[in-house]
């Protein structure tokens, strides 16, 4: 499996069973858990139901370090609210689907302008460390 992450110049990022802190999965569901109890109360079977709100609100906060939402940050745009679809201009002009082209204004994104840099950088110590753990 290493040797097809190499080949395929993935980075792996293994956590370890004993250490659940290290799990970004494992924190998002630390955040998800008090905001699941505040929104169902005492009814604790409607759960469920709150999921969809509490995933919408956690997707579209802010984070501090990076300034920017988690959906902007998959999707390199913001997720348009229940309001904003409705009332879209866009659909009614169109009468189609629109997807916006969001692939040339990564360019100008400060965010993304670092990564050109520091990609090949980061490609030649992962082969680096790989080539180090096949040897020990």
């Amino acid at each position: 499996m290493q040797q097809l992450c190499y080949v395929l110049n993935i980075n792996q990022s293994l956590i370890p069973v004993y250490h659940p802190l290290a799990n970004p999965v494992e924190r998002k569901n630390r955040d998800l858990k008090p905001r699941l109890a505040m929104m169902e109360g005492n009814i604790h079977t409607l759960w469920n139901e709150q999921l969809p709100a509490i995933r919408f609100a956690m997707n579209t906060a802010k984070c501090e370090t990076t300034g920017c939402t988690a959906a902007y940050m998959n999707l390199a745009r913001e997720l348009r609210t229940l309001d904003e679809v409705t009332t879209d201009l866009r659909s009614v002009i169109h009468k189609d689907n629109f997807v916006p082209e969001y692939t040339p204004n990564l360019n100008n994104n400060p965010i993304f302008s670092g990564l050109e840099t520091s990609y090949p950088t980061t490609i030649r110590k992962d082969a680096f460390t790989s080539y180090c753990q096949l040897n020990y």
